[in-house]
């Protein structure tokens, strides 16, 4: 049993195991039951190489190796100009903790008086530039893009490190300033909320964002939630490539039983932004 099985603080378990190391990252691993030669996945660790050859190898209880491409020396500058931090905050946080018995969604969230609330889409959705407008109204930013959530005890959404992620466009709506550029996205940026969560907290709604000539809300119930919360999953495949089909189940019937459902439509119009920011706050508020 991990440590999160175990009862443990989920967010202390993926503090300590999000640490990173140098070292040698091996060419394989013991029982993976998923490799496609940049990713291979068992039950207890995986290897994960980049787009630019950064290596990573993690072993539940034991933290990250990183190896750098061509032997170099894994220091600041060196990461800067890779997609180190990209991929550690993507898909290196989200098969860590699927590996600790958590869950990740490809979501953004906010804290609104002591619940989360959650925005999920594909890539290009929206969900980012939403939590981090919302933040900017007073709605402590709780992660970008990838939340994890216990199912240990109800359903609790974990706040993390995580900077922003954000396009040029997005920035000039939510008024914040680029940190730093991603060396992999030209004309993404990474920046910080203007307000963030610090505590762990129970996870009550999650948004399925759509486009819509205007801002509208509809709750999704039954089996409905069942259907549509796979795609909400961040690296699914990870979860599924196990074949404990049961297991599976389990994990999407325990959420969809905790968490409301929504669908929610506004428009992609930079003109009525500000005013569709504060409707989507009423809705999530309750106001």
């Amino acid at each position: 049993m991990n440590g999160a099985e175990a009862g443990n603080d989920p967010v202390a378990v993926m503090r300590r195991e999000m640490r990173v190391y140098p070292g040698t990252v091996p060419g394989s691993i013991p029982g993976a039951f998923f490799d496609d030669g940049s990713f291979a996945i068992s039950d207890t660790e995986f290897i994960f190489v980049t787009l630019d050859g950064v290596r990573f190898h993690y072993r539940v209880g034991e933290g990250l190796v990183l190896q750098m491409p061509d032997g170099a020396a894994a220091n600041e500058q060196a990461l800067a100009g890779t997609d180190f931090e990209l991929f550690l905050w993507g898909t290196v946080f989200g098969a860590i903790a699927w590996l600790n018995g958590l869950v990740p969604l490809h979501a953004s969230a906010v804290d609104v008086g002591g619940r989360v609330v959650a925005f999920t889409a594909d890539s290009g959705g929206g969900k980012s530039t939403l939590a981090a407008s919302l933040a900017g109204l007073g709605l402590p930013h709780v992660c970008d893009d990838t939340l994890v959530v216990s199912l240990a005890n109800g359903v609790l959404a974990m706040p993390d490190a995580k900077p922003l992620k954000l396009w040029d466009d997005a920035l000039t709506l939510t008024g914040l300033s680029a940190e730093r550029p991603i060396q992999s996205m030209p004309g993404k940026h990474y920046a910080d909320a203007t307000i963030k969560a610090s505590v762990a907290l129970p996870l009550t709604d999650l948004y399925f964002l759509e486009r819509g000539e205007s801002v509208e809300v509809e709750q999704v119930m039954g089996v409905q939630k069942l259907s549509m919360l796979p795609e909400a999953l961040y690296r699914n495949f990870v979860h599924a490539a196990r074949g404990d089909r049961s297991a599976h189940e389990r994990l999407l019937l325990a959420f969809c039983a905790k968490v409301r459902f929504w669908k929610l439509r506004r428009p992609f119009n930079s003109l009525s932004f500000s005013d569709d920011i504060l409707k989507i706050k009423d809705i999530v508020t309750g106001g």
